[in-house]
């Protein structure tokens, strides 16, 4: 156990060591691996606009009733008398202003940094009848939400990236769910079946943690 810790105190110090020089790249592509626990396929281009700041846009596909999502937009509908859902694609897009405060230490896009980040997402869920004929319906969470971050990106030479990152941050989310329902009608002595729907909307606080990997170029810091 001592030597396994050691071995991975002294990668992480030659990790730092080698981050330290000034080549690496001034943009990152990137991809983040825990963000799929949101149902996002979570793709960012971070590129440097000032020696300490830079932007940072996030987009890709979201993918609904998979990961914590059905639990957090309280989407627990299930399969029930022929009535049952399906996922379905939607999308996010986000757009962040990183700050990397340490002069010296440094240098957008490396080292620690802090900043704001605003997000749109977009989860598209299908609410289909297997038995009565009722057709399909698309159901709707959308999510509005401004977090503030903190994070440390690592370099490894000039090429390559690790963005280690935790956010809070405030939202809202509103939601549009349909569910089967079924009346008794008196006159014909039957029961008619029928799609219902419910929309709701909340504010919520969230959060954010997870890291990304990148991919830079060979331009030098300058």
């Amino acid at each position: 156990m001592r030597r396994l810790f050691f071995s991975f105190t002294c990668a992480l110090l030659a990790f730092q060591g080698i981050a330290q020089k000034d080549n690496h790249s001034k943009f990152a592509i990137k991809y983040s691996p825990t963000q799929l626990i949101m149902g996002e396929l979570h793709f960012a281009y971070e590129q440097r606009i000032a020696r300490q700041s830079s932007i940072e846009i996030g987009l890709g596909p979201t993918v609904s009733e998979i990961g914590l999502t059905p639990v957090i937009f309280e989407n627990m509908f299930g399969s029930y008398m022929g009535w049952g859902k399906e996922s379905g694609l939607g999308f996010f897009g986000s757009l962040a202003f990183r700050y990397y405060p340490i002069s010296g230490l440094a240098t957008a896009p490396r080292g620690l940094y802090i900043g704001p980040e605003l997000k749109y997402r977009l989860y598209n869920t299908k609410y289909v009848d297997q038995m009565y004929g009722l057709g399909e319906r698309i159901g709707a969470t959308t999510q509005l939400s401004f977090k503030f971050y903190t994070g440390f990106q690592f370099w490894l030479g000039n090429k390559f990236s690790m963005d280690v990152f935790t956010a809070v941050g405030v939202g809202n989310t509103s939601l549009t769910s349909h569910y089967g329902n079924v009346v008794y009608n008196q006159d014909t002595g039957m029961n008619e079946y029928f799609w219902d729907s419910n929309t709701r909307s909340r504010v919520f606080f969230t959060g954010a943690f997870g890291f990304k990997f990148g991919i830079g170029g060979t331009r030098k810091d300058q």
